[in-house]
């Protein structure tokens, strides 16, 4: 969650975007890296690379295989075209080691799809070729595993390409889709079923034909074999319209229930699907699938459905074309390129790189229960070729991940084509954080400010601050955090002589790992005073139009102005409850103030006026949403905008001021700190209502596209999930002085009523 204020045409406000980090202090929700669950190392493991795109991978029995558009293999560290040792479109490899095996089928084409039989000793073939050792095989091959000879007697032909294959877990049938016309001299349209190795008639034509209008990129049959479900570039699935997934009878391909489909394209956007895999992991048989998206911001996220009935689950609209997915431990993995998920919970906004393009992730970790992005972050490039992807396939042996695509690097370094993640030991090292901000607005007390950092495979990081002259660290904090979203942390140095100096430095940990000392703070003196006035004569001495302090008595209707306008608030739902037992953000205060459902809570001035053409909107809050909401706004539209670089819902208080001025433009302070600038100067005269916790953001657009096929360009959620207090509005911009008084006052205990 970041903080966001916004003044624009017709509308000035204070919200919270939607970008997300899990709560300071939370140890076990999104853990990673030898947390609970999530346990895959960021840093690879040992495996052999290609020298070209691997396009497809499957495990069976120790051995991983590769297929793709690749003639040679070679050890890891090796430059291309160094010890390479020739692998025709396929190669297996131990999957304990990553090392080469003796496995070498000699293929004349590019293998796009692989699958192992469910006993284990066939496998199936499939991709663009018509020989395989030395026999026409069109397209479609099985290879015996034991001896790693191609089955002769195992010849369907499918004429165009096979893009995926499905063995059923009984043996019943093989399943496969691709673009062609016809499978074994019958008509087919892009998809089809034949016997398998060792029926009565292998490789004969079977009954399923499901009627498509395009390509199919993957085929799943759920381990009952009562669904076989479809996706691909159609838009059309046996008659009906329907776009790119369908479920069917795994023996006639009729259509079954589905009722999850790609979100609606809108003219110019069309989104496909580009995986489709099957799991109970979840505790239900779900299938899980991944889209790509033509044109911008067009659905390029997965979701989650059930199998018997398609009923959505979750959805993930990350825009960057999601390519694979694998299940390992209990978490979802994807490959993609991932830019803008700003409207995922846990996500990111997109960000601009410095020489064009945007910053992208390939390779991110996803919760099964919703979709939430995890903190396993490693990455590979996307060099470019026919198709730029960067990962093209997944698999799992049950603990580790394997990855194929195009790249050449992997987290900065050289591998080709093929990579491997193993669990543990944890090897990454958090960053090292930039040097705090210390500061003294109370006797013989030094606060210590500083950003978090991130680690490629841990969210929840320690941090240990060191005073200068002192060996062992003062104090310590702990805070969850990614790449994109690194909260603001806080300590409080006390009992420290007035008149003293001192500069601070910070570290950060994993619980295994240790990064370098951050750069030392500048200089700070220690003060020998402390405000003499608390927080509410402070806001009322600077003259508010009027200052909620939100601590009303339990079944209030009114919040009540302490300021001498009498310019009362309405609490408009029961989503606020004005009778909560939260302790107020004050030091030294005994009050409670009200929480927020999300989803109606709204405290709302009780009469109308005319929007101001200079303003401050102060407040407190306190959240743990992953989701945003407004916190203080005025009107209904939005065309200017601050946003921090920093997240702020790690459950603990913070204090936020807005301000416009016809001539300085607008700022935004977090907690005393100054976040952002805007230039803007001139809001538009309106008359409506200030209203807290929650608004109508229907106009308000934060997608860089301007628009997109999810319908997702206003924050996630219009109404605030949390708590907050003592809001005030003035009639012009409040000085850093004044912001810092108030801050300082607000933290000093014995002075606040």
């Amino acid at each position: 969650m970041k903080a966001r204020a916004c003044m624009g045409l017709a509308a000035v406000g204070l919200a919270v975007s939607m970008v997300a980090v899990i709560p300071v202090l939370q140890t076990s929700a999104v853990a990673s890296g030898g947390g609970p669950g999530q346990n895959l190392s960021a840093t690879t493991s040992s495996m052999y690379q290609t020298n070209g795109t691997v396009w497809s991978l499957a495990y069976s029995n120790n051995v991983v295989y590769a297929g793709g558009a690749f003639t040679s293999v070679r050890p890891p560290g090796e430059p291309l075209g160094t010890d390479e040792n020739p692998r025709t479109y396929l190669a297996a490899f131990n999957s304990a080691t990553g090392a080469l095996l003796a496995f070498a089928p000699t293929i004349n084409g590019t293998v796009k799809a692989l699958a192992v039989s469910a006993d284990g000793k066939t496998l199936y073939v499939g991709g663009s070729f018509t020989d395989v050792d030395g026999a026409y095989h069109d397209d479609l091959a099985a290879i015996n595993i034991a001896t790693g000879n191609v089955v002769s007697n195992w010849k369907p032909s499918a004429p165009g390409f096979v893009d995926t294959i499905a063995p059923a877990a009984d043996g019943s049938a093989i399943y496969f889709g691709g673009g062609f016309s016809k499978a074994d001299g019958a008509a087919r349209t892009d998809a089809a079923a034949v016997a398998p190795v060792g029926a009565t008639s292998p490789g004969s034509l079977l009954a399923w034909n499901p009627v498509l209008n395009g390509s199919v990129t993957s085929v799943a049959v759920d381990p009952q074999v009562t669904r076989v479900i479809i996706g691909g570039y159609f838009t059309t699935f046996n008659g009906a319209i329907q776009q790119a997934i369908g479920s069917t009878d795994p023996t006639t391909g009729a259509s079954d229930p589905f009722a999850a489909t790609i979100v609606p394209n809108y003219p110019g956007c069309l989104s496909d699907v580009k995986d489709v895999i099957i799991s109970d992991a979840s505790g239900t048989p779900t299938v899980y699938v991944s889209a790509e998206g033509t044109g911008g911001g067009c659905f390029d996220g997965d979701f989650a459905a059930t199998v018997s009935t398609g009923t959505l689950v979750w959805q993930n609209d990350c825009l960057g074309a999601t390519q694979t997915i694998e299940i390992v431990n209990g978490w979802l993995y994807k490959g993609s390129h991932a830019h803008d998920c700003a409207y995922a919970p846990g996500g990111f906004p997109q960000v601009n790189n410095p020489g064009g393009g945007w910053v992208t992730h390939h390779l991110l970790a996803q919760s099964l229960v919703d979709g939430s992005l995890g903190h396993w972050t490693p990455d590979t490039n996307a060099p470019g070729g026919v198709e730029p992807l960067g990962p093209g396939d997944m698999t799992t042996d049950g603990t580790q991940l394997f990855v194929g695509g195009d790249f050449t690097t992997v987290n900065g370094i050289a591998q080709q084509g093929l990579t491997r993640f193993a669990p543990g030991p944890d090897t990454t090292t958090p960053g090292k954080p930039a040097a705090p901000t210390a500061t003294s607005s109370r006797a013989g007390v030094v606060t210590v400010t500083f950003n978090a950092v991130s680690d490629s495979d841990d969210g929840t990081l320690t941090y240990n601050i060191y005073r200068h002259g002192t060996v062992a660290a003062i104090g310590s904090l702990q805070a969850t955090s990614w790449p994109w979203a690194l909260p603001v942390l806080h300590f409080n140095d006390t009992g420290l002589t007035p008149g003293k100096s001192y500069t601070y430095q910070v570290t950060a940990s994993d619980g295994t790992n240790t990064s370098a000392k951050s750069t030392a703070s500048a200089s700070v003196t220690v003060s020998a005073t402390s405000p003499t006035q608390g927080y509410s004569a402070d806001v009322l001495g600077d003259g508010p139009s009027f200052f909620w302090p939100l601590n009303d008595p339990s079944g209030s209707t009114t919040a009540q102005d302490l300021s001498p306008n009498a310019f009362t608030g309405t609490y408009e739902s029961s989503g606020v409850d004005p009778g909560a037992v939260t302790p107020g953000p004050l030091a030294g205060a005994t009050d409670t103030v009200p929480s927020f459902d999300g989803v109606s809570g709204l405290v709302s001035s009780t009469n109308a006026v005319t929007g101001p053409s200079a303003f401050t909107i102060e407040g407190w809050f306190k959240t743990t949403t992953n989701t945003g909401g407004k916190l203080i706004g005025f009107g209904n539209n939005q065309t200017e905008t601050i946003e921090s670089n920093d997240v702020y819902n790690d459950g603990q208080w913070h204090y936020v001021v807005a301000t416009l001025d016809p001539v300085a433009g607008m700022t935004m302070w977090v907690d005393g700190q100054l976040v952002g600038t805007n230039s803007n100067t001139t809001p538009q005269s309106y008359t409506g209502y200030w209203r807290i916790g929650g608004d109508n953001l229907g106009a308000w657009n934060l997608d860089p596209w301007g628009g997109n096929s999810q319908g997702t360009t206003q924050p996630n959620s219009s109404y605030f999930n949390g708590d907050m207090a003592d809001v005030a509005v003035y009639p012009y911009a409040l000085s850093p002085t004044q912001i810092a008084t108030h801050y300082a006052a607000a933290n000093t205990p014995g002075i606040n009523p």
